[in-house]
């Protein structure tokens, strides 16, 4: 069987092992011989320079890594050995969901590389009242298959072998919804004064699931920090500096990581 996926390469493993990463889509992987053809096998074999008998690591996102064997390369095909898969697991103890406002395509798209490779399980593009409005359409679909292969390769470059889910464009009230039983939930507001980040984790150092919304350029409406509070969301304060929704990110997921989460260990 002709299976084409994204496949993604690394010259040095830095979790433990030197081997080439890749991350196959499609079928699950399984012992057996994987084929590989088109604009992919072309990449692998005239960029990479991959050869006969070289041993790589395939992922397809399952949880299990699957040593495999170069068997033959052509112009546009690679054909692998794969061997029986073995989990290894390298995810947080902390479920974590990141939902924010949508913002411009360039900075979604940072933000879903470093929360990927944070360990973040879900991430939700939200439409709020000041979110931008350029997903529409085909555009929307095109755009969330990005933002899928860019989580692909943070997975694959940081060592993961689980891929962060990426919603489809959601509302902001079916986000609420969504997150209604959800064990810890935070609410970024550079409007809030007496909660902050710290204060909230010092209470909540059991928290095995969270989620964390995190506002647009142009922030939160006060209708929508009140609907955020009736719904359960813990406002939150980052401080007396106003923080890019990038960096925002970044910096929350982070701490909240460290606190709760697999970074502190």
């Amino acid at each position: 069987m002709v299976v084409e996926g994204h496949f993604w390469a690394q010259s040095a493993w830095p979790v433990s092992m030197k081997l080439r990463r890749f991350f196959i889509e499609g079928e699950p992987l399984k012992p057996g011989e994987r084929l590989v053809t088109g604009k992919r096998a072309h990449h692998m074999t005239r960029v990479l320079r991959l050869g006969v008998g070289e041993p790589v690591v395939l992922f397809d996102g399952s949880g299990s890594e699957f040593p495999a064997e170069i068997l033959e390369v052509g112009r546009q095909l690679v054909r692998f050995k794969v061997n029986a898969g073995k989990r290894v697991d390298r995810e947080s103890t902390l479920s974590l969901m990141l939902a924010l406002g949508l913002p411009r395509p360039g900075i979604m798209d940072l933000i879903v590389q470093k929360v990927t490779e944070l360990g973040v399980n879900e991430i939700v593009p939200v439409r709020t009242e000041r979110a931008q409005r350029w997903l529409a359409g085909e555009k929307d679909l095109s755009r969330i298959k990005r933002w899928g292969r860019i989580a692909q390769e943070a997975a694959r470059q940081s060592g993961r072998n689980m891929v962060p889910r990426i919603w489809p464009l959601t509302d902001f009230r079916q986000l609420l919804q969504q997150a209604a039983d959800t064990e810890l939930k935070l609410f970024c507001w550079e409007e809030e004064e007496k909660e902050n980040l710290r204060q909230v984790l010092e209470g909540k150092g059991r928290a095995r699931q969270a989620c964390v919304l995190i506002g647009p350029e142009g922030g939160f409406s006060a209708k929508e920090a009140e609907e955020a509070a009736a719904a359960g969301f813990q406002s939150i304060s980052l401080g007396r500096r106003i923080l890019r929704t990038e960096t925002a990110a970044i910096v929350v997921i982070g701490l909240i990581q460290y606190e709760l989460g697999d970074l502190g260990l």
